[in-house]
């Protein structure tokens, strides 16, 4: 077995500071009775009309957009085992090179990702502790899970990679032993005597589920134990994920529940931007769970009593859909009532409704500011204030012209 894994790199957090594309715009629309003219607030630079999402489709969209539907797929660690309640990344995996250089597959089985034509993968990682990239997770008492989802062109083409992913890691070392799964006798999985990590493999339908597990300890009956749990989460949700025909992936709409345009795009509307899972996606159904705040306990409540059910990633802006206005205007009131020491509430934009900021005190300079509009909440982001009032004037003015 592999004992060094490459961390997970994208971190999917709430107003993710990114670089400001600059460019014109105007603000249309009209005033609605009983709410304010949006023409008339002060949105810098940035354009305010909904943009035209599909005429910015790329060639490499099509495997981004099915691993954003397997990102609803996917099992959260956490809701297998309670203790994993620091977040270690998530994200689509879009060629078998960055698979093999960041997931839980070893870099061995980049010939067999390629031989057997993978089409997209999404993972996910949690552990007990905070994740520490000074420090390999192997040099601690953590517990860790990682999970990936694989996604290959049919069904005896993901049993067959299966068992190669498996072979091609078990052979990196002569100790490796193989390790039975109980209540899964198709799976394959192997450990190291004496070392508390184990890799298995588990094919269903055209997904091929690869785990990589962590113990405080080199305990191989609690190890094989722990990924018969992850699979008895793992398999009913796959049970319930319709993959996309291979023919028909290039098709699948780059925003399939009409939250992209009405989320603010730095620069102009007509900009044309590919897909991509960090910087400009939508994340619909229980894929939006990847945002979901764990921290504060009482913001993460406030999440679930708003039945969100949509999030849309645009650079830095992040755009939620609640139950109703209500939830809405809650979620932000509760975010500013449980800010940490290490942030402080600072002016909102003028006259835009219930409009909330604040401005991070140490480190690197940032200002995040919440608005909401009817059952839409967004956060925006940057490292000048003013900057950031005018862009949540212009998120706002941008989900009063997109109804």
């Amino acid at each position: 077995m592999v004992d060094h894994r490459t961390p997970v790199t994208a971190r999917l957090a709430l107003g993710a500071l990114a670089v400001l594309l600059v460019g014109c715009g105007t603000v249309d629309g009209a005033a609605v009775p009983g709410e304010i003219d949006v023409r008339t607030l002060d949105v810098g630079s940035h354009t305010t009309a909904p943009a035209d999402i599909e005429a910015g489709r790329k060639p490499t969209d099509g495997p981004i957009l099915e691993g954003l539907r397997m990102a609803g797929a996917v099992v959260f660690p956490r809701e297998v085992d309670s203790t994993l309640r620091h977040n270690w990344g998530s994200d689509v995996l879009d060629t078998p090179r960055r698979t093999s250089d960041v997931s839980a597959i070893s870099n061995v089985n980049l010939p067999v990702l390629e031989r057997h034509r993978m089409i997209v993968g999404f993972d996910i990682a949690e552990g007990s502790q905070a994740f520490d990239k000074a420090k390999p997770a192997i040099e601690t008492d953590a517990r860790v899970t990682r999970v990936v989802l694989l996604r290959f062109p049919g069904k005896e083409t993901a049993a067959t990679a299966a068992r190669e992913l498996e072979a091609a890691d078990f052979g990196v070392s002569p100790d490796n032993q193989p390790v039975p799964i109980p209540g899964y006798p198709a799976a394959h999985a192997h450990w190291r005597p004496g070392i508390k990590t184990i890799g298995a493999t588990f094919a269903h339908g055209e997904i091929v589920v690869s785990m990589f597990l962590q113990h405080p300890t080199p305990d191989i009956d609690a190890l094989a134990r722990r990924v018969a749990a992850i699979l008895d989460a793992q398999v009913p949700l796959l049970d319930e994920f319709t993959p996309t025909a291979p023919d028909r992936i290039a098709e699948l709409p780059r925003d399939p529940d009409d939250l992209l345009r009405r989320t603010l795009i730095p620069g102009p509307s007509n900009q044309q931007i590919a897909i991509s899972s960090r910087e400009f996606s939508a994340w619909i159904g229980r894929a939006s769970l990847h945002y979901r705040p764990a921290e504060p306990e009482e913001l993460g409540a406030a999440w679930d009593r708003g039945g969100v059910d949509a999030v849309a990633n645009s650079y830095s802006t992040t755009l939620f859909r609640f139950r109703d206005d209500a939830s809405a205007t809650d979620f932000g009131t509760t975010w500013q009532e449980t800010l940490s020491t290490a942030a402080h509430p600072v002016a909102a934009p003028d006259d835009v409704p219930g409009a909330r900021c604040a401005e991070r005190r140490e480190g690197k300079a940032l200002t995040r500011c919440y608005v909401s509009y009817r059952d839409y909440g967004a956060f925006v982001s940057g490292a000048e204030a003013t900057g950031v009032r005018q862009q949540a004037a212009a998120q706002y003015a941008l989900l009063a012209n997109a109804q």
